[in-house]
């Protein structure tokens, strides 16, 4: 696609989400914080590139509200459609000359990650990025890309809700759901600002003691008059988390270097948290003293991620996986079965008389059929066998390693039979079937856009036999295809 092309896609994406020049937004500067205090930099911003401009939805530090769009850091993560590192601009020949750099806001080190939007038709585009800045040169680190690219996903969470809202103010049942669902995620974003419960600690080398700020003894439920508790402290610390906490501080006594690390955590009355932990040595006319560190609970920003990923990787109608996520986990099995020589089977399924059910009972009825089929994939899906929806009424199965292909055809026959499916009403009876195509990686070469194709060859091969029936992709002497 040439790059006109490709911009015109993105100012219309943006256009469609209306979130340019739109008012401040607490949950956009949360994740702009994150990115901030999580990398340790002087600025962090959310940028939207315009046609001409780059604005900022939310920002850290030193940053105009917008700016030129030439010259700019940003815009070559959203050209590139790729992540960009810049150690120390002045020495990098793209940006050296760049007014950013020369003049305020005196930028050295850049590290961003695309931001992408769905559009409603179903691709997806990059609109802008996620970014830290800083006045001072610094090399990047390898968790550097992954913090941003993690903040990032929440970006776009919450960028796809606003999109939702404004597609589903088409009827007011669909906008009142929407704002209900739009509310329960400003709340958890609100509950992300509240991670900041922290305490101080201090551990006295020579005296081998241990002194505690009230913050602490808040986050592991204990009295502050009980004192701090002796050996039992570790206790907190489950297993592994706990040998990889003492290995930690047992390091930083021998070396001096810090550390920094999240952890779950049980407090006093059993309660269960995540905390993250940092420790380093005091030093004292040259001389380690003690070790200090903080400990703070990040229960809720981890729980938030947790919910966030799990939206992010499902089929909010029928729970089952989406196609990311189903891509993802091939693309895992794939890499399993390349280092022992294995093999993988995919299934495509795709419904017959799915039009029929919506045309004639409603979609109502239709959602129906998705949430039976769901139900029915999962049911017969035991072991390592995975469903997925892929959208509409496709949907594709990753099949446990361990079925050869007389366990896949006894597989497959149970499927046709579960996925036949007779709804009625109003008057009307509508019949569902499912045809289903087959491929192995063997015979893709372990390639996972050849094993897909495969299996689409093979589904529309048996549509045209009869569908309701399954056909597995093979291929004769020739590297045509024979059923």
């Amino acid at each position: 696609m040439l790059d006109n092309q490709r911009e015109a896609l993105r100012q219309e994406a943006l256009a469609e989400i209306a979130l340019l020049d739109t008012p401040p937004e607490r949950e956009f500067d949360v994740l702009a914080k994150l990115a901030q205090r999580m990398l340790g930099t002087g600025m962090s911003s959310i940028t939207l590139i315009a046609p001409e401009r780059q604005w900022f939805k939310a920002r850290c530090g030193p940053l105009a509200p917008e700016t030129v769009r030439a010259q700019a850091f940003c815009p070559v993560v959203v050209e590139t459609e790729a992540p960009l590192t810049v150690a120390d601009a002045r020495l990098d020949p793209r940006f050296a000359e760049s007014p950013f750099v020369t003049g305020a806001p005196h930028i050295r080190y850049y590290a961003g990650v695309p931001v992408r939007a769905r559009r409603p038709a179903g691709d997806v585009v990059t609109i802008g990025t996620l970014c830290v800045l800083d006045e001072r040169p610094r090399e990047p680190t390898p968790t550097d890309l992954e913090v941003l690219e993690e903040l990032a996903c929440l970006a776009e969470a919450l960028i796809e809700a606003r999109a939702v809202a404004l597609r589903a103010a088409e009827t007011a049942e669909e906008h009142r759901l929407t704002a209900e669902r739009l509310e329960r995620e400003r709340r958890q974003f609100k509950q992300a600002e509240r991670m900041a419960d922290m305490g101080s600690y201090r551990y006295d080398i020579e005296k081998q003691s241990t002194t505690w700020s009230d913050g602490v003894f808040a986050i592991h439920e204990r009295p502050v008059s009980g004192g701090v508790p002796g050996d039992e402290i570790m206790n907190h610390f489950p297993e592994p988390d706990r040998s990889t906490f003492v290995a930690s501080v047992m390091r930083t006594l021998d070396t001096g270097e810090p550390f920094e690390m999240e952890a779950d955590f049980v407090t006093a009355k059993g309660n269960v948290r995540r905390v993250r932990c940092s420790c380093e040595i005091e030093l004292a006319k040259g001389r380690s003293v003690a070790l200090i560190g903080l400990i703070q609970d990040i229960t809720e920003r981890h729980n938030l991620e947790q919910r966030l990923r799990h939206q992010a990787r499902t089929d909010d109608l029928t729970e089952l996986a989406n196609r990311a996520e189903f891509h993802r986990v091939l693309d895992a099995r794939l890499r399993e079965a390349r280092s022992v020589d294995g093999d993988v089977a995919v299934l495509l399924i795709d419904l017959d008389g799915f039009k029929d059910v919506n045309d004639t009972l409603g979609h109502a009825a239709g959602d129906a059929v998705l949430r039976k089929v769901a139900d029915r994939l999962r049911a017969s899906c035991d072991g390592r066998s995975f469903p997925a929806r892929l959208g509409g009424d496709e949907f594709a199965v990753v099949l446990s390693a361990d079925l050869d292909r007389v366990g896949v055809d006894r597989k497959v026959r149970r499927l046709l039979h579960d996925l036949e499916i007779v709804m009625d009403g109003q008057g009307h009876i509508a019949r569902v079937t499912g045809t289903i195509g087959i491929a192995w990686s063997s015979v893709a070469g372990q390639d996972r856009d050849m094993l897909l194709r495969q299996a689409d060859a093979a589904l529309y091969a048996a549509k045209r036999s009869r569908k309701g029936t399954a056909q597995t992709y093979r291929v004769d002497a020739n590297h045509r295809q024979v059923g």
